[in-house]
């Protein structure tokens, strides 16, 4: 797999900048533009944003001082954001007298000094080395650096890593570096955490270091001279002019046709008492079914085993059928109970129902739920509402609209004259209003509705079909990666309830048209009906962890394994 390819054949086109000091941080953001705060669970926090004229997402934090500190940090954005690479970018000590103040190290390889055995003779150094990755380091011979003043000079060497800070040329650590690490030209406390962090997860990494001071006793006069922001500043420069050459190689790569997903045997296979009105996946890996009357039916998937039911009162008249909404992620189930909307813990039996309010004539005829949203739907008017409160947190005009299980995004496709084509993307973050993360996404929507649109679990990709267009959009760059011309049918296109649409994890696009269940072909308009029994089904549903449960108008709900 090429380097700079995801798992899938997609390119990963976000790069982790560290640093160890704010001081650091401050020359690379200075260069950023779009900047938005992600909090990790944890309490790190990382800063999101652009450079000009570069689609690629760049990633920054702060580690702080030391090795351990700097594993740890990394490892978190890692997991986090899946990277394609890591640069690791600030200020180090030199050890060579032709390194000099404000030039820049490419390091090719790292060396960990610390560790070794203490013994009658003395202490055993047992050092570990890490070289840098070839592709990513090839890229920084031939840079066009963009520098804040007289261009320095760049060397491609190693440098020496530890939790000790030099300060003098006299001591045991500057003989053990002379003795045993006589190839590295500077010295720093970061470069080992984050190496073998990004070993561990087979990531590319590369530290960047500006030369701040000679790591003798001269240390402190030369940083109060202000040499620490200008070797901040030149490193800030050269991790820059990488990352821009890192996103040039994007615009290389062909495009991956992806290979089809396939479905699993069933897990789980019931029948209710009427055709499926409502199916969503619950809080403790739980499947909720419901007709048009009749109790809400529940089953915990790990067994199959059915659950106690939730009974609400069917609406008459019109007759719509029972309603049930609910989050995989925890948080209540929210039901339509005759003109109430309730959020319920069913498993909780001392825990109160909390009134979401009261229906709409002629009903709130849609609702998706989280764990901490509902989102409501009459004809055009969408709400989206406060599980925890029962308030509006935003109400709008739309012909569809959808949120991601982990309730981090909510799409709203809006503009009725233009058939809902411009697709506004809001960040939800729980007890504050939603934000737009830009300009909207525009479907490619000539006229007529836009029949669908739908979110993969994480938000990261956006789903869309229409009568002429199907496709699927990264919503962070807001471009299409999967686009195909022709959409829908007309059936789907005046009857939005014949339809569902699911995008799946790694952006496949199932739809249903005239009670079949398809998936995209992205090359023809061909899309075949891959699952059993020819038509009939009326509800679909995707869980974020790859379930894929469907209904039908004879009242059969089912549960298979989705593979991507």
């Amino acid at each position: 797999m090429t380097w700079w390819l995801g798992e899938d054949g997609s390119p990963r086109d976000l790069v982790v900048v560290l640093t160890a000091l704010p001081l650091e941080a401050d020359a690379v953001r200075r260069r950023m533009r779009d900047v938005e705060r992600s909090t990790h669970p944890s309490g790190t926090v990382f800063h999101v944003g652009e450079l000009p004229d570069v689609r690629t997402k760049v990633v920054l934090g702060i580690t702080g001082d030391g090795t351990k500190e700097a594993a740890i940090i990394t490892e978190r954005a890692i997991e986090t954001f899946r990277p394609a690479a890591v640069l690791l970018v600030g200020v180090a000590g030199a050890l060579k007298d032709g390194v000099e103040l404000g030039d820049v190290v490419v390091a090719k390889r790292v060396h960990c000094y610390s560790g070794g055995k203490e013994t009658a003779d003395g202490l055993l150094s047992r050092p570990r080395t890490w070289d840098a990755g070839y592709r990513l380091l090839a890229l920084t011979y031939d840079l066009d650096v963009d520098w804040p003043g007289e261009a320095p000079r760049v060397h491609h060497k190693p440098i020496a890593s530890g939790d000790t800070l030099l300060a003098s040329r006299v001591g045991p650590l500057s003989a053990l570096l002379n003795e045993r690490f006589e190839d590295a030209v500077a010295i720093e406390m970061e470069g080992a955490g984050v190496a073998i962090s990004a070993q561990q997860r087979e990531t590319n990494a590369l530290a960047i270091r500006g030369i701040s001071d000679r790591a003798d006793e001269r240390k402190q006069a030369a940083d109060a001279g202000g040499s620490q922001e200008r070797a901040a500043a030149n490193a800030a420069a050269f991790a820059v002019a990488l990352i821009t050459a890192y996103a040039a190689t994007l615009k290389k790569v062909k495009k991956v046709k992806p290979v089809p997903g396939h479905l699993g045997g069933e897990i789980l296979a019931a029948r209710l008492g009427g055709a499926v009105t409502s199916l969503c996946f619950g809080p403790g890996r739980t499947l909720l079914a419901a007709a048009l009357s009749g109790p809400i039916r529940r089953w915990r998937l790990d067994d199959g085993e059915e659950l106690p039911p939730i009974h609400a009162a069917t609406w008459m008249p019109p007759r719509y059928g029972v309603r049930v909404a609910a989050s995989p992620g925890g948080g209540p189930v929210v039901v339509r109970d005759g003109y109430q909307l309730l959020a319920l813990r069913p498993d909780e039996p001392d825990h109160p129902p909390i009134s979401l309010g009261s229906v709409t004539y002629p009903g709130d005829l849609y609702f998706a739920s989280t764990a901490s949203y509902a989102l409501l739907s009459w004809a055009t008017i969408f709400r989206l509402r406060s599980t925890a409160t029962g308030t509006d947190l935003l109400s709008f005009t739309a012909v569809a609209a959808s949120i991601s299980a982990d309730e981090s995004t909510l799409a709203v496709a809006k503009g009725l004259v233009s058939g809902g084509r411009h697709v506004q993307v809001y960040r939800l973050r729980p007890g504050q209003a939603p934000v737009p993360t830009g300009p909207p996404i525009e479907l490619h929507q000539a006229a007529g509705m836009a029949l669908q649109i739908a979110l993969s679990p994480d938000g990261a990709m956006l789903g869309g079909m229409t009568a002429r267009w199907a496709g699927v959009f990264d919503v962070e760059r807001g471009v299409p990666i999967m686009p195909r011309s022709g959409g829908g049918d007309l059936w789907s296109q005046f009857f939005p309830e014949a339809m569902s649409l699911v995008c799946t994890p790694r952006g496949r696009l199932l739809h249903m048209s005239k009670g079949k269940v398809l998936q995209l072909d992205v090359n023809s308009r061909g899309d075949a009906p891959f699952l059993p029994g020819g038509g009939g089904y009326r509800r679909l549903v995707m869980s974020p962890d790859g379930l894929l449960a469907t209904g039908d108008a004879s009242g059969w709900v089912r549960v298979r394994p989705w593979q991507d």
